[in-house]
Formats: structure tokens, sequence, C-alpha cells
């Protein structure tokens, strides 16, 4: 029962554990070595154990367990030929494959592919090899010493006198600039020479008509510049229009029934 203390020996036993500085060994329950590198510990020895053991049947040191087993194949009692085909295209299929592949001829195109390939990766680890002289990346580093001081790298505060080729190149590019430069201004003179020319051969200052500068103008001049029959006109235009505002929203007002 739960109420029910433990015997003395075991309640002695308990306290020198608790009493002790250091937990037993069965208390360990787990290692300083962290458990992914743990993992990666015991597959990387099994993969050892592998290649040891396909070394050991290579060399005929051990014999081959699957050649070894032979399965017979035959449908069970019972069982339907679907079923069977089915479990033994399951459990044949890495045979299936391989015969398969044996069987299907390779091209001599694709066999010089691969050729090249494999030519190509030796090469390469080749290289690598003599550029780095065998060593890892680890190695590949730079020996300072303790107050080692690096000098900055040089500043330029000037432009580099051109030479050479260089120089040809941007006297040609000045020169163009320059012609290109003279003949704006040229093409500039001329537009503005050309309306004064007009006028003295046709009168017109431009494409417009005398007239229609003068109307232009007439616009834009205030009422007190103008002549009295003038303003009259343009008063009795001002209450004309007045008047057929106001009649309009009257109108508006009606058909809306406010009035």
């Amino acid at each position: 029962m739960p109420h029910k203390r433990a015997k003395a020996s075991i309640r002695k036993a308990r306290k020198t554990e608790v009493d002790l500085p250091v937990a037993p060994e069965d208390a360990i329950t787990s290692a300083d070595t962290p458990k992914g590198f743990s993992r990666l510990l015991r597959f990387k020895e099994m993969a050892l154990k592998r290649q040891q053991e396909k070394k050991d049947i290579k060399s005929g040191a051990i014999p081959n367990p699957a050649a070894a087993v032979t399965k017979k194949v035959g449908i069970q009692p019972g069982e339907k030929m679907k079923d069977f085909v089915k479990r033994v295209e399951t459990e044949y299929k890495n045979d299936m494959l391989t015969a398969q592949k044996a069987a299907k001829p390779v091209s001599d195109r694709k066999k010089r592919n691969q050729e090249t390939r494999k030519q190509k990766k030796a090469a390469k680890i080749q290289k690598e090899v003599d550029f780095f002289g065998g060593r890892d990346f680890d190695d590949l580093k730079d020996t300072v010493k303790f107050g080692e001081v690096a000098d900055a790298p040089p500043t330029l505060n000037k432009i580099p006198k051109a030479r050479g080729r260089e120089k040809q190149m941007l006297e040609a590019a000045k020169s163009k600039s320059n012609a290109t430069a003279t003949t704006k201004t040229a093409t500039t003179k001329t537009k503005t020479d050309t309306p004064a020319a007009e006028k003295k051969e046709t009168g017109y200052e431009s494409e417009e008509d005398e007239n229609m500068k003068l109307l232009k103008a007439s616009h834009k001049r205030s009422l007190k510049q103008m002549s009295a029959a003038s303003r009259r006109q343009l008063d009795n235009e001002r209450d004309k229009v007045i008047e057929a505002y106001r009649a309009k929203k009257a109108k508006r007002m009606e058909g809306s029934g406010f009035v």
C-alpha cells in the first residue's frame, strides 16, 4: 500500500546513496559524448564493418551468404496467381534490375562519355593535389606573428597620366566633343536668326497671322486698357451668362420641388 514505509534496510541503503558525493555507476544514464556525435561514430563503425565483410567475401575468406541461400520460387498452396506474381516481383526486384542492365547493350557513345567523365574527375583530383600539395584546407593558413602590422594599400590622389594608345583615344574623344559643341552653337545661332529672316520675306514673325497675335494680346489686356465699346460689349456678354445661369438654376429648383 502507498502509505506504508519501506523496510529499515532499504531506507538505510537509500540514505547512504544520498550521502555519497558521486552518483553510483548504475545511476549514470548518459555519457559526456553528444548523441549526434555518438550516432555518427556508430554509423562509421557499421560502414567499416560492412566494407571489411565485402572485402573478406571477395577474397574468399568468408562464404557469401547470399549465394549460399537459394530461394525456391514456387506458388504457395491456396495462393492466387496475381498474389504470387506480386510477391515474386517485390522479392526479386533488385535481381531483375541487375539482369536487365546486364542484358541491355551499352552504346559506344555512352562508354566514351563514361570514360571521359572518369578521366576528368581523376584530372581534377590530381590538379587539386598538385596545387595544394595534398593538404587539407585547415592547413592553408597564414602564419602571422603577434604584433605584426600590415601596410594599407596605396591610394591614388590624381588620375594617372594617359600614355600611348590611351592618350590617342582621349584626344580623339576631346576633339569629337569640341566638334559637337561647335555644331550645337551654330544651330542655335541659325535658329535665332530665322524669325527675322522670315519676317523680312513674309511679313510675319512666325507661322501665325498678325491678327491672331493681336487677338491674343487683346485677351490679356486689363479692363482699364479697353475702349468704351469693348467694355460695353463685355458687360453685355457677362449679363447674358448670368441670366442664363439664374434661369437654369430656377428651373432645376422647380423640378426638385424646393420652390
